[in-house]
């Protein structure tokens, strides 16, 4: 059923960008209206984010923030609305005090790769403001390792993010700053740790906010 609501959600804006692209005509040559711009024929960036995973078991884990570094290309399929791929990772790491007894020490290392669609429109000139959405698939995996014991758990999930990017266009260089909310599939079972069975039911949901740079390709 999530699968099914994710693969909606990036089908509802497929539709729904093409049909925004198609009722919206070009502003006259002399019209106050906002005008709709491109970021080039197609582009690529690489990003900085701070990362923040919403779940509580991970917070728990004290591994819950991060930096995340990312890469992501896009090309116009129509004008102003663009195709692209992203991918990137985290991986914060922690430690979890027992008691004063011993410490846990705890890692995550997440890596999404994202099939996106972003619509940009240009307030004003050389500044354009980017909105979108799209499907991914991610992987994560989570580590704890105590004197005498570790276990790790990793698997892909199936999931959606919805994001905004703000840009400004210097020449074909382009800087700027993005935020990005993510859902994904649950992970749930249990594991053999300091000689106990202890079941688990967690996610990798998370928001990122940082920074860009990128080139522009006319």
């Amino acid at each position: 059923m999530k699968r099914l609501a994710l693969f909606s959600l990036f089908v509802t804006f497929l539709i729904t960008s093409t049909l925004a692209y198609a009722v919206n005509p070009e502003p006259l040559e002399n019209s106050n209206m906002v005008k709709k711009a491109t970021l080039g024929n197609s582009n690529v960036a690489i990003k900085i984010d701070y990362i923040k995973f919403t779940d509580n078991d991970i917070e728990d884990f004290e591994v819950d923030k991060g930096v995340y570094i990312g890469i992501e290309g896009y090309t116009e399929i129509i004008e102003n609305l663009y195709l692209g791929l992203e991918t990137g990772y985290a991986k914060p790491t922690g430690q979890v005090d027992v008691g004063g007894l011993f410490e846990i020490e705890t890692e995550v290392f997440f890596i999404p790769i994202e099939l996106n669609l972003k619509y940009t429109v240009e307030v004003v000139p050389e500044f354009a403001i980017g909105l979108g959405a799209g499907v991914s698939y991610n992987y994560g995996k989570g580590e704890a390792s105590a004197p005498g014991s570790s276990v790790s758990v990793d698997d892909f999930y199936f999931g959606g993010q919805f994001f905004a990017d703000f840009n400004y266009r210097w020449g074909n260089l382009v800087i700027g700053a993005n935020g990005k909310y993510q859902i994904m599939e649950d992970e749930e079972g249990s594991v053999e740790f300091l000689g106990a069975t202890i079941p688990y039911d967690y996610n990798y949901n998370n928001w990122r906010v940082g920074g860009h740079i990128g080139v522009l390709f006319d």
